[in-house]
């Protein structure tokens, strides 16, 4: 009986979530009901941190960003700067939750390599698998968690600019290099000291922007759709890709980051991803101009319903 105190003092001092022991999924159900609303909102918020990695800014910028933000687009390559920020998030907040730190590695990270349209025309699986694994070491060293990348749209507007971050305009190539990227950056297991990962984007029909220019409507058939610009993500999907980005487009009348169809239905139900969706960049409020939400706070409910569960930047 005597050590019965001291067994409940250790519980205090070490909840189960911090039991690195402990399976994960236990891990994850005791530190949701410790969590408050506001703290849950939180880790669905993805900031910057500031505008940059200058030195200068720096300081600005931690008294900018609470501590128990989900994840930040990290912008530097010294895991100094990422140690400062994980040390406001691991001593600052409640709970002590680590800040998921994202970036664009598209094609390499301190090696650079040929962009992704320039690989496919290689058409060597493998060596995308090694070039992004390298990308994916790198990243990890210099404090890179995750990363947006592959671009698998498949773009045959040339006047569409974002051409060069994908794999061209076939939609098995698409699929092939979606599946040999994603190996490549998430590795075996992403507990993997090297391993980051990876998001398929912009999910979905985003290169068929009308124009070819960002933010505009995609005019997209069902069957264009399922031809053309599912294989490749059901692949990615299928291969284990952790996360997706919602695009900023409309889909025939229903903006991408607030699709139920294609977010829930397709992805989690059919398909069965059990990683999570981040919005790109001010697709949620831009679901205001699109005219199918009122308000911010109508924007919100209306992703977050559909399948979107994390908010990239826009701060809604």
């Amino acid at each position: 009986m005597a050590l019965l105190p001291l067994m409940v003092a250790a519980q205090k001092i070490s909840p189960v979530y911090k039991d690195k022991n402990a399976p994960v999924e236990k891990r994850i159900d005791d530190l949701l009901k410790r969590m408050t609303l506001e703290e849950k909102i939180l880790q669905t918020n993805q900031w910057t941190y500031g505008k940059n990695a200058n030195a200068n800014n720096i300081e600005a910028s931690k008294k900018a960003v609470r501590p128990e933000i989900g994840s930040l687009i990290y912008r530097s390559i010294n895991p100094v700067y990422r140690n400062d920020i994980m040390r406001k998030a691991m001593e600052e907040s409640r709970l002590g939750i680590p800040v998921l730190m994202g970036f664009d590695v598209i094609h390499g990270y301190r090696t650079v390599y040929p962009i992704p349209l320039a690989q496919a025309c290689s058409w060597n699986r493998n060596l995308v698998t090694q070039a992004c694994a390298v990308a994916a070491k790198e990243s990890r060293l210099s404090g890179v968690d995750w990363t947006f990348s592959p671009m698998i749209d498949v773009a045959r507007d040339a006047r569409w600019g974002r051409v060069a971050e994908g794999y061209g305009e076939d939609s098995y190539a698409n699929a092939e290099f979606s599946v040999a990227s994603v190996k490549g950056y998430q590795g075996k297991k992403l507990s993997d000291s090297f391993s980051i990962a990876a998001c398929l984007k912009h999910y979905i029909g985003y290169s068929l922007s009308e124009g070819g220019r960002d933010y505009r409507y995609a005019d997209v058939s069902a069957q264009t759709m399922w031809e053309t610009f599912m294989p490749p993500y059901e692949a990615g999907v299928k291969a284990g890709a952790a996360t997706l980005m919602s695009g900023f487009n409309d889909i025939s009348g229903t903006p991408a980051s607030a699709n139920y169809y294609t977010l829930t239905q397709i992805l989690k139900q059919r398909w069965k991803h059990d990683g999570f969706v981040v919005s790109d960049w001010g697709s949620v409020e831009n679901l205001i101009p699109q005219g199918f939400a009122k308000d911010k706070k109508d924007a919100t409910l209306k992703s977050f319903m559909a399948g979107v569960e994390m908010d990239m930047v826009d701060n809604v």
